[in-house]
């Protein structure tokens, strides 16, 4: 091939052009595994609307009507999680993502609306300093008190930047390198080696070449063997899957968008890698939950406690909160100790432990009660304690010398006898 054109084209490098977007980074399976994890584990969670009392703790409040959007609807078309995912998928691959609060008369959140990112155009008022959301397929422009805006990672926390931004490099070697591939075997280019034939010496154009290339393709389809005349020799170039190093590619690229989400390949289903986060399940989610999840299901909770309640309301106690116990619950063995101990020490009433498993509280009210082991004393009270013990244990010693003194005279008196 006097052409280096021809030469590249067979190889699958003559034209690699990647331009990164939202969709093609969704196509990489380690992309979508981990947009897709993180999306269903927060929205996932119970999300409930509650009502902090002081020193007494703080209640699930059912009847509000915030309640029932997190926890049964959000709006006509969508259940919670479909709706929360929404907002996340977009947040997480857009770098921002904005939901409509609908309010009823007396200004309480009846309905949250996720929009995509495509459909949405931030505008910016200088002049106030404040932004505005329009929605033209709808004819809507939405105040940035009426939306809940959701926002990755940027330099003013104005508008979160697409994680796709911060990383094009990183996701371009991957398109870059699976495009290759594609091309690199597809329609029988993939070039195994050379063959060095007498005739091409005197071939002056490819069609000729490509002839004799045909015949020895034509073996091997038909008998699986070539048979080459003689003073036909193969070069080998060395270039099987493993050889190309391809796959050590894939892999190297794999491992880096799981470190740009920090998550641990096993948890997408990636099997045949340990994680390094620790020995069991456990372990790798309580450090998920603690660097991954809580950090994004914060910032929801800051934005519906802001947005969707009054501030009246905000002022009576009312908040939203996940609730994250499922993910840190550990399994069946360290539950159970958990809840043994919380209960025996008196922190848990064992209807309040039962109702981890949802089971019903014990007849007759008898576990409404708290319990603990009565071993246990109150710091101010050890001193006193202790010189109580001490008064007890010196009254029952000069009992004890009386019944031996008394048992002595007896014995006396029976030997004189």
């Amino acid at each position: 091939m006097d052409d280096a054109d021809v030469f590249l084209k067979k190889l699958g490098l003559d034209s690699l052009r990647v331009h990164v977007t939202a969709t093609n980074a969704m196509g990489i399976a380690t992309f979508y595994g981990c947009v897709k994890f993180i999306s269903n584990q927060i929205s996932s969670l119970p999300y409930n609307v509650y009502r902090s009392n002081g020193k007494h703790g703080a209640k699930k409040q059912y009847d509000h009507p915030l309640n029932y959007v997190l926890e049964t609807r959000f709006n006509k078309n969508m259940g919670p999680l479909v709706a929360r995912r929404s907002m996340l998928l977009n947040c997480l691959v857009h770098g921002w993502s904005v939901s409509e609060i609908k309010r009823d008369n007396n200004r309480r959140t009846i309905e949250i609306i996720p929009y995509p990112c495509s459909e949405v155009y931030i505008l910016h008022d200088r002049t106030s300093d404040s932004y505005f959301f329009e929605i033209p397929h709808l004819n809507k422009r939405l105040s940035q008190d009426d939306v809940v805006f959701l926002k990755d990672l940027d330099f003013d926390g104005a508008k979160g930047t697409s994680i796709i931004s911060w990383q094009s490099r990183t996701i371009e070697i991957d398109l870059t390198t699976r495009q290759h591939a594609q091309q690199f075997f597809a329609n029988r280019t993939f070039m195994g080696g050379f063959l060095e034939h007498p005739a091409i010496a005197n071939v002056k154009d490819e069609t000729a070449a490509k002839e004799i290339k045909d015949r020895v393709n034509d073996a091997l389809l038909e008998d699986g063997l070539a048979i080459l005349p003689p003073n036909v020799k193969y070069h080998s170039m060395g270039m099987s899957p493993n050889d190309s190093r391809l796959l050590e590619i894939f892999n190297m690229s794999s491992k880096d968008i799981a470190k740009i989400w920090n998550l641990s390949l096993a948890m997408i289903g990636d099997t045949e890698v340990q994680s390094s986060w620790g020995t069991g399940v456990e372990a790798m989610y309580i450090i998920l939950t603690n660097s991954v999840l809580i950090p994004i299901a914060r910032q929801i909770e800051e934005e519906i406690n802001y947005k969707c309640f009054r501030t009246d309301e905000l002022r009576g106690g009312f908040y939203t909160s996940h609730n994250f116990k499922g993910l840190l619950r550990g399994d069946f063995k360290t539950q159970s100790e958990h809840l043994y101990r919380m209960v025996t020490g008196g922190i848990y009433m064992p209807d309040e432990g039962r109702a981890y498993d949802d089971k019903g509280p014990l007849p007759k009210g008898t576990g409404a009660r708290a319990y603990m082991n009565g071993s246990m004393t109150p710091l101010d009270l050890i001193d006193e304690v202790k010189l109580q013990k001490s008064k007890n244990s010196k009254k029952n010693g000069a009992a004890d010398g009386r019944e031996l003194s008394s048992s002595g005279s007896e014995r006396s008196e029976g030997d004189a006898e």
